[in-house]
């Protein structure tokens, strides 16, 4: 599994058929086993006999373009957004269309009047049909990835990929050597309003989640592990977050808090039936967030080794004391 690869294959969401099975066929040749829920989420698990709890590692799957809503007379295709952008953001920017059996068709927006719209080449309604485009049919960005010698690498899905990418970097130093279950993998429909999130927790039942987020940070630097602190779906269990602290200094990284409002999967994972401690572990980009975004692979390194320690020392007593416990009083019984 590389990243350039994994940049490159169309995942719209509630579309993210390529991706799953690319992943499942992945997983599957990896030893794991497949865990999926019926939105199109997938997993790999490491399972291990009468395991005594279960952790989850995840990032999401799907990506931002639009569905065809309007076959024109001239040809061209109107259009609705799907995930986090207008129509006007996509104005002269290369598209992919996936027909219904995801044959591709290339073309670009752009705007006609006040209407912005799909030109795939085609100069009539009659030749869109003969070309068997229909209402539906999904589209997403056309940009390629670039991996220069530096380990410098400029793409399209940074953001939406590089999560997956890193998970499995993980598991394939840890498989077979942890006590417990690990579980890595995908959830659709994330940026749609964390709907995936929310069958996939129920799908896993985690006892332990860490969510991998790729947002820029202010202050970057190299050789640092982000950790999220807050954001206005997801307070992180302190308890697991100064864990994952200490293990990081103790591998020679600097430790970051990182805020931001928007939240992630880990808004549901949190919350799934009695509790699941959780942490957003951030992917640091330099930059904000764009159709196009970058990233250096060696700033994987502080989420890769720090996780893998974790993950190693991680025990029964360490996750019951990560559960959320009263304030015991000065032997009077009362509690503050």
């Amino acid at each position: 599994m590389d990243l350039e690869t994994l940049c490159q294959i169309p995942a719209l969401s509630g579309d993210e058929y390529e991706l799953h099975d690319y992943l499942e066929n992945h997983y599957k040749k990896q030893g794991l086993a497949i865990a999926k829920d019926k939105l199109g989420s997938v997993f790999g698990e490491s399972l291990v006999h009468e395991s005594p709890f279960k952790v989850m590692i995840s990032a999401n799957l799907d990506e931002n373009g639009g569905m065809v809503q309007e076959l024109r007379k001239d040809g061209l295709l109107d259009f609705v957004t799907i995930g986090l952008y207008q129509k006007a953001d996509f104005l002269n920017q290369r598209i992919c269309l996936l027909k219904r059996h995801h044959e591709r068709v290339y073309g670009y927006v752009l705007k006609k009047g006040e209407d912005y719209l799909l030109d795939i080449g085609a100069r009539s309604l009659a030749e869109l049909k003969d070309w068997q485009i229909q209402i539906g049919d999904t589209f997403v960005l056309d940009i390629p990835a670039r991996l220069n010698e530096s380990g410098f690498l400029l793409s399209k899905n940074i953001a939406n990929r590089v999560g997956l990418y890193l998970s499995q970097q993980i598991m394939s130093e840890v498989q077979g050597s942890l006590p417990y279950d690990l579980v890595i993998g995908g959830i659709s429909q994330s940026l749609v309003g964390t709907r995936g999130a929310i069958t996939a927790t129920n799908r896993i039942k985690p006892d332990l989640a860490l969510v991998f987020d790729a947002a820029s940070v202010e202050d970057y630097q190299e050789k640092t592990l982000y950790l999220r602190h807050f954001d206005k779906t997801l307070l992180p269990n302190l308890k697991l977050l100064a864990t994952l602290k200490k293990v990081a200094l103790a591998n020679g990284f600097q430790v970051k808090a990182q805020i931001q409002d928007t939240g992630t999967d880990g808004a549901f994972i949190h919350k799934t039936r009695i509790g699941a401690p959780t942490v957003v572990v951030v992917i640091p980009l330099q930059h904000s967030n764009s159709f196009v975004q970058s990233i250096h692979i060696d700033d994987l390194d502080p989420i890769r080794t720090s996780i893998v320690a974790f993950l190693k020392q991680l025990n029964e007593q360490m996750l019951a004391e990560m559960a959320f416990q009263d304030r015991i009083g000065d032997g009077d019984g009362s509690s503050h």
